[in-house]
């Protein structure tokens, strides 16, 4: 006979029989049959499908029962059925093999035979009665003479026929028919007609392929029917079972909950005593496992071994399935018995099963040595095959249980194929320790988002006499704080002031060198005993790699995203004792760090002293910060007496961004520096200003500016994308500006002789900045102004810009000099 089709216990009560007792069960014949036995007669009456009970008595008198019921037996039944005497008879269904249902009534019972209960009945009594009257007239319609409409409508008949019994494809191109659970009435019938509607949908799985809607949505109307659901469980066909588990069970990013779901399902199928399918029973235990009932998991999995465990095409992925599943639950032994089952098999074997057994066994010191062997044999299986992404799961399993010297080893493997053994050796041989090799390890960890195995080889490795560049600690330190973790955060900032420590130790043994007389030995911090450079309040690493100026950049930038603008002026401080010249980049930082603290002023003195006195070169982020620090970007209610302050500020910005000599290092701040130019004098009123600054931007950014910055500038909204109710309105009233001014200029082209429609890209630029300086003046309510009364206040603010060469004369010479635009070489021009 065939083994027993193996079911979860998802309610954690074994009901496991072996087959043995099976058997001999089978066998024994009792005098008195049990009240049971009814089942399988109502199973054998329902495939045989009488129309009656008394059909199915007939059918059971005439043929042997398939069920397994002798005639003696059966004739017995018969009678205690007929006979007057008033009998407790107990009605059961088999729903599955070993399973049964007990039934309310005889009632139900008849429902059971003919298969088919009275609302389905109705429903298609019903639908007959629809289809024959349709017929009809249909018929007389083609006696009257409307053939061609009898024809018309029986097409539309038909076509309606097929989409409401339309079926469906599931995610692994299951078909499905029509999809639909019935039975329910009254107000528990709701979320059950809501989970109807949702399997009635065309669009839920359309040629195989979920949405991440169709998900959430399934498990939506599920969970809502559950409870109505669970009081007749068996009016849920299987169909529906199989489909809710096509869609649940998908694999997809957008399926977080994916495990829970198929949980809560197995159980409920169970409960309604659905069969689960081989695929679905390993499914149902590694959900079982992740949500917690793990060794209630691992003993489901050890009873289908005779099931699951035997099958070819379940084989790999059972025993794999026990890999994982004791690996985690610390039963290491078991799993490596089932590794060992999969790789002898005939199957084909894939050895990368082992890497949950090295992470097991690398958890325990005591077990290192076995992870490092399991290890050796999953190479020596994979052999050429064995891929860098193996590698870096060994190396991180490895990292993971602070086994770094086992993790540079497997590292070493995959770049020199195993010829170097670095293991037990208290210095590392020079194609190891130098830095190329560490920073190329390095660099992979950190690509691959594991800072703290990082972190961790920077350790081990200083304590074999290798340190890290500035650049590769640098750069583990910006993975970090780039991470937002308050944790990461944390690390990076003690290891950042390590570095700057060691920067400090340097400096002053600099200095004492200096001071000394004589011929002296010069000792590098790097030699120093760890007892001289260890001091209390130290963490207990300490970094001897030396900070650069890339740390302190780095530093400055989040304490000034922080607003941690004490820690900024602290870190300013130590700055200066490091003799770390500033850079423009930290000159930045601090300008935006006093204008977030609202000390604007400060903030400009910084910037006169840092460019004048240190002589730091300003670039474009420069000028973007002290644009932003005026008071019209600063403030929500405007001061007048501010903004007149501004106008003459914001003069003096552009002026010393005009004479600062630099490029645009970005494609960003060549579009972000323009418009914040624009924004703020407008904001602050200076419209002479405004239509010089364009002028100039025109020659020196070669700016150009695009139709969404005018909408956004005559609407005086700070974004397109903010879908407020005012902010639409603002951008819909400048938008029509925008569109006038537009039409104005194209009546202007067609008196002078243009034709007004088809322009060139030269025209439309000319237009858009003949458009801007249009705006300018309506804004300025100085439209009307004549160009001859206007050219004479241009030129004083051109003069006072420091544009008047530019604007003006239009010296090309001295566009070409301060021209902000990166300079190509002679033959690339």
């Amino acid at each position: 006979m065939p083994p027993r089709p193996f079911s979860i216990d998802l309610r954690r009560c074994s009901s496991y029989v072996c087959r043995s007792c099976l058997d001999s069960q089978r066998n024994l014949r009792p005098s008195n049959p049990p009240p049971w036995l009814v089942t399988q007669y109502s199973s054998a009456a329902r495939r045989a499908r009488p129309s009656s009970v008394a059909a199915g008595r007939r059918k059971s008198e005439a043929a042997p029962d398939p069920a397994g019921l002798d005639k003696n037996l059966a004739e017995e039944l018969i009678r205690a059925d007929d006979s007057p005497t008033p009998l407790d008879v107990k009605y059961f269904d088999q729903v599955a093999p070993g399973q049964l249902r007990r039934l309310r009534g005889k009632d139900e019972f008849d429902e059971s035979i003919g298969g088919l209960d009275n609302e389905i009945e109705t429903a298609i009594n019903n639908l007959e009665k629809e289809m024959i009257n349709t017929v009809r007239m249909l018929q007389r319609m083609e006696k009257e003479g409307g053939q061609d409409k009898a024809d018309q409508l029986r097409k539309q008949f038909k076509k309606t026929l097929r989409l409401q019994y339309k079926g469906k494809t599931g995610p692994e191109a299951e078909e499905y028919g029509l999809l639909r659970i019935s039975g329910f009435s009254g107000p528990r019938q709701r979320p059950v007609a809501s989970l109807n509607s949702f399997l009635a949908r065309d669009s839920v799985v359309k040629g195989g392929v979920l949405k991440p809607k169709d998900i959430s949505e399934c498990w939506k109307y599920y969970s809502a029917a559950r409870k109505t659901l669970s009081t007749a469980w068996d009016r849920v066909p299987p169909e529906v079972w199989n489909f809710l588990w096509s869609i649940l069970s998908s694999e997809d990013v957008e399926n977080p909950n994916r495990m829970q779901h198929i949980y809560i399902l197995a159980k409920d199928m169970q409960a309604a005593g659905v069969p689960l399918r081989d695929s679905q029973q390993l499914l149902a235990m590694e959900a079982m496992f992740i949500e917690g009932w793990q060794a209630e998991a691992i003993d489901a999995w050890k009873k289908a071994v005779v099931t699951l465990g035997s099958k070819p095409e379940t084989f790999k992925a059972y025993w794999e399935l026990g890999v994982r599943m004791c690996c985690l639950h610390g039963d290491v032994e078991r799993a490596q018995r089932a590794a060992d089952t999969l790789l002898r098999s005939a199957h084909k074997p894939d050895a990368r099963i082992l890497i949950p057994i090295i992470g097991a066994l690398s958890a325990d010191e005591a077990t290192l040595e076995q992870a490092w062997e399991s290890y050796r044999d999953m190479r020596d299986l994979l052999g050429e095959s064995m891929q860098i992404e193996d590698y870096d799961r060994v190396i991180g399993l490895f990292l993971s249980a602070n086994c770094v010297e086992y993790a540079l080893q497997a590292f070493v493997d995959m770049m020199f194929s195993g010829a170097i053994d670095i293991r037990g050796r208290t210095r590392l041989p020079l194609s190891v320790s130098n830095h190329f090799f560490i920073g190329k390890w390095l660099k992979r960890l950190i690509g691959v988002g594991d800072l703290d195995g990082a972190y961790q080889v920077v350790v081990y490795l200083q304590s074999k006499g290798v340190t890290a560049s500035p650049i590769q600690l640098n750069g583990l330190i910006g993975a970090w704080l780039r991470s937002g973790s308050a944790e990461h955060v944390e690390k990076a900032e003690t290891l950042a002031w390590s570095m700057i420590r060691a920067r400090l130790d340097y400096v002053r043994l600099r200095h004492r060198q200096a001071s000394m007389q004589g011929s002296i030995q010069f000792y590098d911090p790097y030699q120093l005993p760890a007892t001289e450079k260890q001091s209390e309040g130290k963490p207990e690493f300490q970094c001897l790699t030396r900070a650069t100026a890339e740390t302190f950049s780095l530093l400055a930038e989040n304490y000034c995203s922080r607003r941690l603008h004490g820690r900024l002026q602290e870190l300013f401080e130590v700055l200066k004792e490091a003799e770390i010249g500033p850079t423009s980049f930290l000159m930045n930082q601090l300008i935006r760090s006093y204008s977030q603290n609202g000390e604007a002023e400060e903030a400009v003195k910084i910037y006169r002293t840092m460019t004048q006195e240190q002589k730091i070169r300003p670039d474009g982020h420069t000028f973007l910060a002290l644009f932003n620090s005026l008071s019209v970007n600063r403030l929500i209610q405007r001061d007048p007496d501010l903004s007149r302050q501004d106008i003459i500020s914001g003069r003096q910005f552009f002026a010393d961004m005009v004479r600062a000599d630099w490029t645009f290092d970005t494609p960003e701040i060549l579009a972000q520096l323009p418009r914040t130019i624009l924004f703020t004098m407008l904001k602050a009123k200076d419209y002479t200003g405004t239509i010089i600054a364009a002028r100039a931007m025109r020659e020196l950014f070669a700016f150009h500016p695009p139709e969404t910055l005018l909408i956004e500038l005559a609407s005086g909204a700070g974004s397109l994308h903010i879908k407020s109710k005012r902010n639409i309105e603002r951008l819909v009233t400048g938008r029509n500006t925008i569109e006038i001014l537009m039409k104005k200029h194209r009546l202007e082209l067609i008196k002078r002789g243009h034709k007004g429609d088809v322009m060139t890209d030269e025209e439309k630029l000319e237009e858009l900045y003949e458009v801007l300086e249009k705006l300018v003046l309506l804004k300025a309510k100085a439209q009307d102004v004549r160009p001859e009364e206007l050219k004479p206040i241009l030129e004083e603010t051109a003069r006072e810009m420091g544009v008047y060469d530019i604007v003006i004369l239009k010296d090309a010479g001295q566009i070409a000099r301060h021209s902000k635009l990166a300079k190509q070489p002679v033959g690339q021009m």
